[in-house]
């Protein structure tokens, strides 16, 4: 069987590392815009400025992970992804949800998501 992680290392603070990679997902970044149009403005035209940036969240699934608990869900650290090509790192990273999945004759996998802040 091949390596799916091909060396991909996921740690949330000291506390907890994935290892043997199945998949991350880095989603939802975006940013608000807020209207800021003066009400003299002879053009017409509207003015809009940067407002709120939302990191997203980040999911990773592996088949093996140092230090899963659930003790962890709600607590808030550090998160790093490294591997080949790769490098993330947030420094602030809230453990937002734990999943685990086993099945008979399958090796079981753990899902953690965190939800990114600054």
């Amino acid at each position: 069987m091949a390596n799916i992680s091909q060396g991909v290392t996921v740690a949330w603070g000291t506390s907890l590392t994935m290892l043997e990679v199945v998949s991350v997902s880095v989603d939802g970044v975006s940013s608000d815009s807020v209207e800021v149009t003066p009400r003299t403005s002879t053009n017409r035209g509207k003015v809009y400025s940067a407002a709120d940036v939302d990191l997203g969240t980040v999911s990773v699934t592996a088949r093996d992970a140092k230090g899963m608990t659930t003790t962890n869900v709600g607590l808030t650290q550090t998160l790093s992804i490294t591997g080949p090509s790769v490098s993330f790192s947030f420094d602030k990273a809230i453990f937002q949800s734990l999943g685990w999945t086993a099945a008979v004759g399958e090796m079981q996998t753990y899902t953690a998501t965190f939800k990114i802040g600054r």
